[in-house]
């Protein structure tokens, strides 16, 4: 009976000090001048070097076609600071850099973690464009929570993207990032959900479908609710490849199945690529990372 106390009020001073902790990354709402709602410029040289970036992205099998992408993208910005689909596509490439090949590389943690963080920080200046209301509400320090939920299918993109480079930001600084911030995840997602839950091939029940296998005990962890997720983002698009080794990283190993783990990756390694140039770039990525788990699966089991 005491140690049961013990490990619970152990808990609870956890989840108190997070609550009133930093992770140590700045949001964009906090930033002057950073939370305004100002309109994107449709100068035919900013839809030009838009256009440009969107060519490089669309090669972004080869890293470095990706790089050039961010980098073409990153260099409009600075001239035109609320371009809004350079800024959320500025969240998603960065994203895909990190997961889908700085994630696979030796040495490249540090890197990884930032380009994530990166991501995020473009995500909230896309959200900040595309939803003044959010942004007046942040400026007037309402809660995340409540202002995230009046967001519109305009911010949406925006706002999905802020969240999973967030979300893998945090889950690497640790268990208190994640605990600080997921909240702002789950209401992010949570929005998401209902304003489209077909979105980007299932995408907030598959961001679900990892958030509450990771989650400790004390803070909701559920891996019904997980694997529930993990069917519905799979029903809605069972082309979509990176579902089921998500699923591998988070449920099964949560589980401790080196079956369902082993037999996902597998799967993913037999699934077709898909002709869709959405996707078929995310597709092969994440054969390459369920190889790469499937190399290293004695070492996780």
């Amino acid at each position: 009976m005491r140690t049961v106390y013990g490990a619970a009020l152990a808990a609870t001073m956890i989840l108190s000090t997070v609550a009133c902790s930093s992770p140590g990354r700045v949001a964009a709402w906090e930033k002057d001048g950073m939370a305004g709602g100002a309109k994107t410029s449709t100068s035919a040289a900013s839809n030009a070097a838009h256009d440009a970036a969107l060519a490089l992205f669309a090669q972004r099998d080869d890293q470095a076609k990706l790089e050039a992408s961010i980098q073409a993208w990153e260099k409009l910005v600075e001239t035109n600071p609320n371009h809004a689909e350079a800024l959320t596509m500025l969240s998603r490439a960065n994203y895909f850099l990190a997961d889908g090949f700085l994630a696979l590389q030796e040495g490249q943690t540090d890197r990884e973690m930032k380009t994530y963080e990166k991501g995020a920080d473009y995500g909230e200046r896309a959200l900040l464009v595309l939803e003044p209301a959010f942004g007046e509400a942040m400026r007037a320090e309402k809660k995340f929570e409540d202002a995230i939920k009046g967001i519109s299918k305009k911010g949406m993109p925006a706002a999905y993207w802020y969240a999973v480079n967030l979300g893998r930001f945090a889950s690497k600084q640790g268990l208190s990032a994640r605990l600080y911030y997921k909240d702002k995840l789950r209401a992010t997602m949570e929005r998401i959900l209902e304003l489209d839950p077909k979105f980007f091939y299932g995408a907030a029940d598959r961001y679900f479908g990892a958030f509450f296998a990771i989650l400790p005990g004390i803070a909701g962890k559920d891996l019904d609710a997980s694997a529930r997720h993990f069917a519905a983002s799979l029903e809605t698009a069972p082309e979509y490849l990176g579902t089921k080794v998500v699923k591998a990283q988070f449920l099964a190993v949560e589980h401790d199945d080196e079956d369902m783990y082993r037999e996902l990756l597998q799967e993913v390694l037999a699934g077709e690529e898909t002709e869709n140039g959405d996707i078929a770039p995310e597709n092969r990525a994440a054969k390459r990372t369920a190889k790469k788990m499937l190399d290293e699966a004695d070492d996780k089991f």
